[in-house]
């Protein structure tokens, strides 16, 4: 038996050797329907389809298969964290947190209250774990097999969601808001009917494409002042996203974006979803910040 590449379409590589291919395929395809329910923002679905990922990770890997116990969540969880020092030390209340949450959901099913603390979970339990399963059952790594731009913005999602964590009555859900879109976008082509894709490909050519982002660019340039032209970081679209600035942060010589959106890919940052737009963005502020404030006379 062999897993044949087409199978995934989230991941760059494959384990090297043919059984832990074949160990993880069922793991490693629960996980991208994780990413799939993300960009379809069923957080609480993605929360149980992680928890499947982890099971059948667990199962067959050789401790999951030799062990006598029953083959419950909290079991395998049991065995992991004896077969390996680094799944010894995650911490148990976060484990038992997110079996609580998964058994709830997949017995009472869920709604959108159930949104951010799914996200909460997924950032902090679910799918670190799944990758010390991998790395320390397996010896695969996970964030090198992903597409690195999926592994880019669920590194920032993570980041996001450490720096609100502590803000009260905050609906985090928005944190993997980046990542949903990415996928989406890699993904349209599949979603759209041909003569959909031609009609496009004509306005382009035409140049009708252009003069319609370039209306939105000046309305945004309107709306957000004081903003400044960044390219966009998940569809890359040269000087495609118009941000507005913090004009307390320009006027003491810092620049930290207030919301975002780009007129070629649709992303759009608001400013209630916390820190988002400066991890977004961070690199590019970072190169660009001298020009930023010389162009303001700062």
């Amino acid at each position: 038996m062999t897993v044949p590449e087409s199978s995934f379409k989230f991941f760059r590589s494959l384990p090297a050797n043919d059984e832990a291919r074949i160990a993880l395929a069922s793991s490693m395809q629960s996980l991208e329907s994780v990413l799939l329910l993300i960009a379809l923002r069923r957080y609480p679905h993605a929360l149980t389809t992680c928890a499947a990922a982890i099971e059948s990770a667990i199962k067959s890997s050789s401790a999951g298969q030799t062990t006598g116990r029953s083959n419950g969540l909290r079991d395998l969880l049991e065995t992991a964290k004896r077969e390996s020092k680094a799944l010894g030390a995650f911490p148990e209340e976060a484990l038992s947190k997110f079996r609580r949450a998964r058994n709830r959901i997949t017995h009472d099913g869920f709604s959108p209250r159930d949104d951010s603390e799914s996200v909460d979970l997924l950032l902090e339990v679910g799918l670190p774990f799944l990758h010390q399963c991998y790395l320390h059952l397996f010896s695969f790594d996970l964030w090198d097999a992903l597409l690195p731009d999926h592994v880019s913005q669920l590194k920032i999602g993570a980041e996001v969601y450490a720096r609100g964590k502590t803000v009260a009555e905050l609906d985090r859900s928005y944190c993997l808001k980046s990542l949903g879109h990415l996928i989406r976008w890699s993904l349209k082509d599949h979603f759209s009917a041909d003569w959909e894709l031609d009609e496009l490909a004509k306005s382009e050519e035409s140049g009708g494409g252009f003069e319609f982002k370039h209306k939105q660019r000046q309305e945004l340039e309107r709306l957000f002042g004081p903003e400044w032209l960044f390219d966009c970081p998940l569809c890359r679209e040269p000087q495609a996203v118009v941000c507005q600035l913090d004009e307390a942060g320009l006027r003491s010589g810092n620049i930290v974006p207030q919301q975002m959106a780009c007129i070629n890919c649709g992303l759009v940052v608001r400013k209630k979803e916390l820190y988002l737009s400066e991890e977004l963005l961070k690199d590019e502020i970072a190169t660009a910040k001298e020009i930023i404030l010389r162009d303001y006379g700062l």
